[in-house]
């Protein structure tokens, strides 16, 4: 049971940590890809609607690379390096939260709760009585700039945006790369290899 609670602690840390990140410092991402796309005429947009309308699949590649990267294979080998020959070294048979790594399914909080305000959005122009009430909700969360509509844009838009969508695709394309990395080699993941967290 502890073992499952501090697993599930880890990925909601994942998300915390990502969230943070894309607030803070979406700049270092988005910035050089603006600067390519200027350079080779593919965008004439300033860099701010630029950052607004391609933040999402700018970060969901990020999050890609970031997950091609063997985190736990590095720490491990760091922690042979630096550690004491003479440690002892447990064999406890690993159970499931041993044996998969948190960032595999560290996209499953942050996707319900993205699932929630996606579920839960409204405009605010619609009435209660409007069949129509989540008209535009693709564009709301997905959308780039040169779709959405003032009414889409209400001061909650920011925040769905870097808050929800973005964390949810970024640990997914990490998810998804771990996943392949693991499997694509060709030789399995062994019980005493480490995971990636």
């Amino acid at each position: 049971m502890f073992k499952a609670i501090t697993w599930c602690a880890k990925c909601l840390f994942l998300y915390l940590i990502v969230v943070i990140l894309s607030v803070r410092f979406a700049w270092i991402f988005t910035v050089p890809v603006w600067s390519i796309a200027t350079r080779f005429h593919w965008t004439t947009l300033k860099q701010f609607p630029f950052l607004l309308s391609y933040f999402l699949p700018i970060f969901a590649a990020v999050g890609f690379l970031i997950g091609l990267i063997p985190f736990g294979r590095l720490t491990t080998t760091a922690g042979k390096l630096f550690s004491s020959p003479s440690r002892n070294i447990t064999t406890d048979p690993a159970n499931f939260f041993e044996t998969v790594s948190p960032v595999l399914w560290a996209w499953l909080p942050v996707s319900c709760a993205f699932l929630l305000r996606f579920i839960t959005w409204q405009s605010t122009n619609t009435s209660v009585m409007d069949t129509h009430r989540s008209a535009g909700r693709l564009a709301r969360f997905f959308g780039t700039l040169n779709v959405q509509t003032p009414v889409l844009m209400d001061t909650k838009w920011a925040t769905d945006r870097f808050i929800y969508t973005a964390p949810m695709l970024f640990l997914m394309a990490c998810a998804l790369a771990v996943y392949l990395r693991q499997r694509i080699p060709g030789k399995t993941q062994s019980q005493a290899e480490p995971s990636d967290l």
